[in-house]
């Protein structure tokens, strides 16, 4: 497991999707769905003026990413500032400023899509907006049903690999300073790229008019920057996505801190140690442990408190990510209370400088480099975990295990590179692994299914046909999920343990006002019959879950137990 990892670092950059295919043009998929939003009635317990800010936000949101005019995209965010600023001093014709900002739309266009003249699923709002003038819903309307592929000059736009690049969108950045109207604008920003960009949208669709006015007065009432940074992650957190992160200015936040080296796991309102993330760093913590109170704080205060800006995409895994920064400190050591062997004590745990961790986790990778990383446990088993191995160094890891009655690969942890060069030892069979999907920069809003031709090599004629255990758990998560579909192939493959982190597909980064970023999935994972995965996990065949009871005793369950499927099988 990595120490970025641990830190959460990685999860914020994690690529997900992997293309193992040539990279070819996308072609034009099918579409899937439609993001749709609700109008905000009379009966909404937000004040006029909220509401008013709720429906210039989703104007300007409608006009910014469906427009192909250079020259407005150019202006349109310094005109929602000066509206922001209008309807917060007051006095103001609210349909006044909505009409001045609505452009007109020209006909003569050429290159329109003359199939999506008029199409918008999405329209219901404005029809229903009890605060736009009639007059100005139909040109609202008119003007996003001809803005259709009139050209390829969308302020979003996408990469061959089907990626979407923001970075057009990035005016205000480069100030350090932000003002109640630039985090307006940031506010708004983020709540029309979710609703527009978002693959997981429809999830979390019902309740975007309440996080809007929830997320409201954190951003524009923000006393300094830090609190702006705070609204930021409060905002990450409602997409419960453990793809999001948000970084604040140039420097590493974890910079000049002190970490710590154990994998702890919450089961039932108990934190244990579980494992250890480096080998070489040393720990007074034990496997077992129970941890009670850090610094003199209980352990679940901590945990809760941290839930508030922290993004997961299920309990189990919100836990996991916030673990991780339990031990994350400016302080050299950590006073601990903890329960080893039924006793109450308490340990200083001395913490490891974060410079000093990523050197000797970069030390530890660069030592398995043509090396076997495999080993035989029980009765010929071989085991290999997937953080281990690279593409330069399998074949002598296999070529230690290849006469093993059963071989068991560990999934439990992020992998180091995207390859499955490897599935050519094994007796693979023709698999989808899954359907992709993201948002289609021409129409926002709507989700198209997009190439996914993943090539698993043809198998060697004296390949590995012998069982094989893939072992999953909330840490087989994204690149680790899309290696778990594809060594499904595998034939006489079975996965066992407990369910994977229910987090997949690439990230977009999004810039905003005052040199901040946030991250969040931007490509749409669902499995070979179109089930979705995200929050939930891809279910193993064999479920296996860990208990209080096997995390006090400092016993892998779900390792114990693929040992003994093999050896019942055979």
């Amino acid at each position: 497991m990595k120490i970025k990892i641990f830190l959460g670092i990685l999860v914020s950059v994690l690529i997900g999707i992997f293309f193992f295919s040539t990279k070819k043009k996308q072609k034009e998929g099918n579409i899937l769905f439609y993001n749709t939003i609700e109008g905000v009635g009379r009966d909404s317990s937000a004040t006029g003026k909220e509401k008013e800010l709720l429906e210039l936000c989703k104007v300007w949101g409608a006009i910014k990413y469906h427009s192909s005019d250079p020259d407005l995209l150019q202006t349109i965010d310094s005109s929602l500032i000066r509206n922001y600023n209008k309807i917060i001093a007051g006095g103001t014709d609210f349909n006044t400023t909505i009409s001045q900002i609505i452009p007109l739309s020209s006909t003569n266009k050429t290159t329109a899509d003359k199939h999506y003249i008029g199409f918008f699923p999405d329209k219901n709002w404005i029809e229903n907006s009890p605060f736009i003038h009639e007059n100005d819903k139909k040109k609202l309307i008119h003007f996003i049903t001809q803005s259709y592929h009139y050209s390829e000059s969308k302020l979003v736009t996408a990469e061959e690999n089907g990626e979407l690049n923001f970075e057009n969108d990035s005016l205000f950045y480069d100030e350090s300073k932000t003002t109640p109207a630039k985090r307006f604008l940031a506010l708004c920003k983020l709540w029309n790229i979710v609703r527009y960009y978002y693959p997981y949208f429809q999830t979390i669709s019902g309740a975007w008019n309440d996080i809007f006015f929830e997320m409201l007065p954190l951003f524009i009432n923000a006393e300094n920057e830090q609190e702006y940074y705070s609204a930021v992650q409060i905002f990450g957190a409602r997409l419960k996505d453990s793809h999001v992160a948000v970084k604040m200015g140039d420097s590493d936040e974890y910079e000049g801190k002190y970490v710590g080296n154990v994998v702890l796991k919450t089961l039932e309102e108990r934190t244990f140690v579980k494992g250890y993330i480096v080998n070489s760093i040393k720990s007074a913590l034990q496997k077992g442990d129970e941890i009670l109170s850090i610094n003199g704080k209980n352990i679940v205060v901590i945990q809760d408190s941290l839930k508030e800006k922290n993004s997961g995409s299920n309990e189990i895994v919100l836990r996991r990510d916030i673990n991780r920064l339990l031990l994350l400190s400016k302080k050299k050591t950590a006073e601990l209370q903890i329960i080893r062997r039924n006793k109450i004590i308490k340990i200083h745990e001395q913490l490891t400088y974060i410079n000093t961790a990523r050197g000797a986790e970069e030390k530890e990778y660069k030592s398995n480099a043509g090396k076997a990383v495999s080993e035989i446990i029980d009765r010929n088993i071989g085991y290999i975990r997937i953080n281990d191995i690279f593409s330069g160094n399998f074949r002598v890891s296999f070529e230690k295990i290849r006469n093993s009655k059963a071989i068991i690969f560990d999934l439990r942890a992020y992998p180091n590179e995207i390859a499955v060069d490897f599935l050519k030892y094994f007796d693979n069979r023709p698999f989808q692994t899954m359907n992709l999907y993201r948002a289609d920069i021409h129409y926002p809003g709507m989700m198209r299914t997009i190439e996914n031709e993943i090539h698993i090599p043809s198998s060697k004629k004296k390949s590995y046909n012998r069982p094989v255990v893939l072992l999953i758990n909330e840490y087989t998560q994204s690149q680790g999920e899309s290696m778990l579909l594809a060594m499904k192939s595998i034939k006489n493959s079975v996965t066992l343990g407990d369910y994977t982190a229910g987090t997949n597909g690439n990230v977009m980064v999004i810039t905003l006002p005052g040199k901040t970023k946030i991250r969040m999935s931007g490509i749409g994972v669902l499995l070979p019959d179109y089930a979705a995965t995200q929050r939930t996990g891809i279910k193993p065949d064999i479920l296996v879950q860990e208990t209080p009871v096997s995390l006090l005793k400092g016993e892998d369950i779900q390792l114990k137990a693929a040992i003994n499927h093999i050896n019942k099988k055979l």
